[in-house]
């Protein structure tokens, strides 16, 4: 493994990685530097990123400022991209440069240990790297910012293991990273990428949720279901207007017993008799019928009976 990381020649980028020159010192304060502006450069950046990541994506979620002077939303998330990128990249230069000017501590140097570093840092780059490729440049970048919103949730690999595999990832590179370099002072500015990160996952989730909230919430596919009420009432409404009402048995039994009576007033019996409103086709009672046929038995001028197994008859006792 050593004699192919010899064999890669000077001027390949990241050869002061593979091969780190180690400047001991003591356990103790001796270890900490705190002069180095090297470390407070780090630091600084570390902190600035997510800061103007999101100022700069809200901005552009409420004024579109960017897509108004590129006049492309994609145009402007790819311009984004590029600056976060560049910004991660230099603040992983400081990173090292951080390291190289901090003492080492001989403690550190096992081969366990660099067998560990060694794990964090390609499981760290994993989680990355598949991050972004699930995601995509739009979806890595905040292209949902920019009103470029992802049609569905990613729940494959990695995020069916954590639910922010990109940052626990950059956090678990430079600590690899720190080992590799066998620095505490490295160790302790990883633990401080995760905190500006976790710091920083408490603005972007929720602001993220109130981006795809707002678009399911305008979206003309999603209408607001009515309420219990507003759906007892709107099939009252349908029942009552679009059916016609169709006489109850007990009904047409009472017109019967009044119509055998012999009731003076036709008019009268005819409104107990008949219903206000046209019978239901094909539900007819049977006591209506028998109703027509008692009153043309009782002499009932003028009347027209129509019943299921009587042709039409016609009085003509006028």
């Amino acid at each position: 493994m050593l004699s192919i990381l010899d064999s890669i020649p000077s001027w390949v980028p990241g050869q002061d990685l593979l091969h780190p020159h180690y400047r001991y010192a003591s356990a103790g304060p001796a270890l900490f530097e705190l002069d180095k502006k090297s470390l407070w450069a780090f630091v600084a950046m570390t902190a600035f990123n997510p800061i103007f990541w999101n100022t700069v994506a809200r901005n552009e979620y409420r004024n579109k400022s960017i897509t108004k002077i590129v006049g492309s939303p994609l145009v402007g998330t790819y311009l984004l991209a590029l600056t976060i990128f560049s910004m991660s990249a230099f603040r992983d230069h400081l990173f090292i440069n951080a390291l190289k000017n901090q003492p080492s501590l001989i403690e550190l140097d096992q081969p366990l240990l660099k067998a560990l570093a060694i794990i964090l840092f390609v499981a760290g780059q994993t989680f990355v790297i598949s991050s972004m490729w699930a995601l995509g440049v739009t979806g890595t970048y905040l292209g949902d910012y920019f009103g470029i919103l992802m049609t569905h949730r990613v729940t494959h690999f990695p995020f069916n293991v954590l639910s922010d595999p990109m940052y626990v990832g950059s956090a678990l590179t430079h600590l690899g990273t720190a080992l590799w370099y066998q620095s505490p002072v490295g160790i302790l500015l990883a633990g401080w990428i995760w905190l500006v990160y976790s710091v920083a996952l408490k603005y972007e989730g929720p602001f993220t949720d109130k981006i795809y909230s707002s678009k399911t919430a305008s979206s003309p596919a999603v209408k607001k279901s009515p309420s219990s009420e507003d759906k007892s009432e709107t099939y009252a409404s349908v029942t009552s207007t679009s059916t016609p009402a169709t006489p109850s048995r007990r009904s047409g039994r009472i017109a019967s017993r009044k119509s055998l009576a012999g009731q003076s007033d036709v008019d009268s019996s005819d409104a107990e008799t008949k219903p206000t409103t046209t019978a239901t086709p094909g539900r007819k009672s049977r006591a209506s019928g028998l109703t027509q046929e008692l009153q043309g038995a009782a002499g009932t001028p003028g009347r027209l009976t129509r019943s299921r197994s009587k042709p039409r008859v016609v009085d003509d006792s006028d």
